[in-house]
């Protein structure tokens, strides 16, 4: 009895150090990106049973952080029809984001006067029920490497210190800005991160500039961001070679979603930690 009592205290102790160190331990989590986040066995699902949280996975195979002349709002999960993309963008996966965030039968100020494809009624109204539980803790984005390949403008970093109302969201910038401000107004206490895109086998010379506006982005708008094209381990060079990370020289295996994985865990505890 004695031995039993012990290792129930010793349980008890260890339960109550890991909440006590990690905030993240037990709470919910959001991703939201492109085709490197969106399977199931993701950088987002390892991070999440690492946290033990609860992962609401948004994220759509193609998308980009910017809006394409013509892009609707659009909250189908799969938003890509007879093979065009229009509306496979981040402002679409944030609009889903927030009708988890606000309640049944409240209007969406935002998307008032906004051109909406015919699989979303208008007007767009919050979705979360009075038993709904949702209240994430940390959303993470992790896009950016579908905008360099199909040569998005990055556009002026004026537009990250403009309101978000009046971002060009057709720009890297100021969708950036219109993202993160609209998630900090309808969920305050949502932490958000942004990831960098990573190397892959071939890209063009512009993939690096992306990575510098997103990081650039991320300190403007006092968002954290984590750098992983330097720090996945994931490298051009290797890939080039012999697809050890990437199966087809883009999207990550097993063992790169392991590696990505492994620096988003490590930065967030570090910034959870610090904010103890």
């Amino acid at each position: 009895m004695k031995n039993i009592f012990h290792l129930i205290i010793t349980a008890g102790l260890v339960s109550m150090l890991l909440v006590c160190c990690q905030p993240l331990y037990g709470k919910q989590m959001v991703a939201i990106g492109n085709s490197i986040t969106a399977p199931k066995d993701s950088w987002a699902w390892i991070t999440a049973q690492h946290f033990d949280m609860e992962l609401t996975n948004l994220a759509v195979s193609g998308a980009q952080w910017t809006d394409y002349q013509g892009t609707t709002v659009d909250t189908n999960p799969k938003p890509v029809y007879d093979g065009v993309h229009t509306n496979n963008v981040i402002s679409n996966q944030v609009y889903r984001f927030l009708q988890l965030i606000v309640p049944e039968g409240e209007i969406i100020s935002e998307t008032e006067g906004e051109k909406f494809h015919t699989s979303t009624p208008a007007p767009l109204t919050g979705l979360k029920t009075k038993n709904s539980t949702f209240a994430p803790a940390i959303v993470i984005i992790s896009c950016g490497t579908n905008d360099s390949s199909n040569e998005k403008p990055i556009g002026d970093p004026s537009e990250l210190d403009k309101p978000y109302q009046g971002a060009d969201r057709k720009t890297l910038y100021g969708a950036i800005n219109w993202a993160v401000s609209i998630i900090r107004k309808y969920s305050p206490d949502t932490e958000i991160v942004l990831l960098t895109p990573i190397q892959r086998s071939s890209h063009s010379q512009k993939l690096p500039m992306f990575v510098d506006a997103i990081l650039l982005a991320g300190e403007k708008l006092n968002c954290p961001a984590i750098n992983m094209y330097e720090e996945s381990g994931i490298t051009e060079a290797v890939e080039a070679k012999e697809h050890k990370y990437l199966y087809d020289g883009l999207h990550p295996n097993a063992l790169g979603q392991q590696l990505m994985g492994e620096v988003v865990i490590k930065h967030l505890t570090d910034l959870y930690e610090n904010k103890q």
